[in-house]
């Protein structure tokens, strides 16, 4: 099971690994730097980018901490990657 503490400590880790947030509906969101999620209580929140940047929009959304399944690294993304 995964707790709000577990999601802060991977956003705050330094070397940030991007990483991929995995539901219990088989959806998957990925986290790909530590500007794009924040945990507030029992929820984190993903911003996915949306058109070409600069200036691009973001999509965002929010993700019950008890629907996680698993943490999984983002292979090929460089840490700090965005």
């Amino acid at each position: 099971m995964f707790s709000a503490r577990n999601l802060k400590e991977r956003l705050e880790a330094r070397p940030f690994r991007p990483f991929w947030v995995c539901l219990s509906n088989g959806s998957a969101h990925e986290v790909p730097h530590p500007e794009l999620g924040w945990v507030v209580g029992n929820r984190i929140f993903v911003a996915t980018p949306v058109g070409e940047p600069p200036g691009g929009d973001y999509s965002v959304r929010e993700l019950s901490v008890l629907h996680i399944s698993r943490l999984d690294h983002a292979p090929g993304l460089p840490a700090g990657a965005a």
